[in-house]
């Protein structure tokens, strides 16, 4: 009668556990910051990698399509080495592909977008300094006492001003930080109130132009609706002289009026903050809303407000804030609709607004490192 013996069970067992670690080894060094190494070899391919990692088809379709950087991922070579990093619940953070004959690539992937990340430079950074701003009266004179330049607060003010009204939603004690690095602008800007927190950082794109983004590389400013209404015609034009129905007279008239059924819902047509929400002489019952720091926009004639709409209050693209009436001088229900920049009205269907924009793929890693860098020396 053979005994069982408990002992050769425990050594077959790590026999087999060795075995399959050796065969693991032989394909990539797998380092404590799940971190893996691959040094291609006759019948490899990236897919090859990404199925020993667990990491899916489609993810790594997405990766090659994202650039056609990426599709030389789809010949590799003998002797190349790939890097593959994991973040600490399996999933895909980034990969390095060091080539013979091409470019090296550094990808990651922020969020659902694979960008290209730049070799890290050897110049040592710029040491920031953080100038702190306490409101105890208003934010021009707080800052001016806490050392900030005229120019540097201008840059503030306009660089928030799609989100805060620095008239209304500033309280005592809500708290800047603003960080620079020594030039002219800041390159981040953080407001820390009870009601709101606001972040941007600055950065200048390809063409050399300088905006200010929030974390996640969207700028702060809104796009603009091409119509805040639903309506059957236009009535009257954009025009340096058009005859008044009512005055009899013949004067300009610097908005559009769209002729709408009484009671249609009017809308913002981009982010802003409520101005003004009252009577307005001949415009009657109005809307006027700040976009930032140079866009405003009016809406008049209305029949009535929206629910929740205050003066000093924000606004988002699209929400409803009135409704259409003919309030004021006016002949029938019909919205008046002016688009004014930097004080001067515009012709709304010409003038071409600002667009929200984005920090380009192949420069989002060097941007999120900055902001980073930025909120760790905070």
């Amino acid at each position: 009668m053979k005994l069982y013996n408990p002992m050769s069970r425990f050594f077959s067992l790590a026999l087999l556990i060795l075995l399959l670690q050796f065969n693991v080894d032989t394909a990539f060094a797998h380092s404590q910051d799940n971190e893996y190494h691959f040094t291609v070899k006759s019948g490899d391919s990236l897919s090859k990698y990404f199925t020993k990692l667990g990491l899916s088809k489609r993810l790594l379709a997405n990766l090659l399509s994202a650039s056609k950087k990426n599709q030389q991922l789809n010949q590799l070579k003998i002797g190349e080495k790939i890097t593959i990093r994991l973040h600490t619940n399996r999933r895909f953070n980034s990969l390095s592909y060091q080539s013979k004959n091409k470019r090296d690539l550094n990808i990651a992937l922020i969020g659902t977008r694979f960008v290209h990340a730049p070799k890290q430079s050897q110049k040592t950074e710029t040491p920031l300094v953080t100038t702190p701003v306490v409101i105890n009266s208003s934010f021009g004179y707080d800052a001016q006492k806490a050392g900030l330049s005229l120019n540097t607060i201008n840059t503030v003010v306009e660089a928030l001003s799609w989100q805060l009204n620095f008239d209304s939603d500033l309280y005592k004690n809500d708290k800047f930080l603003i960080v620079s690095d020594g030039s002219k602008q800041p390159v981040g800007i953080i407001y820390k109130g009870d009601n709101k927190h606001i972040e941007a950082f600055a950065h200048k794109d390809a063409r050399g132009q300088t905006l200010y983004y929030n974390r996640y590389g969207y700028s702060l400013n809104s796009s603009f609706l091409k119509a805040p209404l639903k309506y059957n015609r236009i009535s009257s034009t954009f025009q340096l002289k058009r005859y008044h129905p009512i005055l009899k007279t013949y004067r300009p008239h610097r908005a559009i009026d769209y002729a709408a059924a009484h009671g249609t819902p009017v809308r913002s047509t981009a982010d802003g903050i409520v101005k003004l929400q009252g009577w307005k002489g001949a415009l009657g019952k109005a809307v006027i809303i700040n976009h930032g720091a140079h866009y405003t926009t009016v809406y008049a004639h209305l029949s009535k407000y929206a629910r929740n709409l205050r003066q000093g209050k924000p606004v988002k693209k699209g929400q409803v804030i009135g409704y259409v009436g003919s309030t004021g001088r006016s002949t029938g229900a019909h919205l008046h609709y002016e688009l004014r920049y930097k004080g001067k009205r515009q012709n709304p269907l010409t003038h071409k607004t600002p667009e929200q924009q984005k920090v380009s793929r192949d420069e989002l890693w060097e941007f999120r490192s900055k902001v980073n860098n930025i909120l760790t020396g905070l």
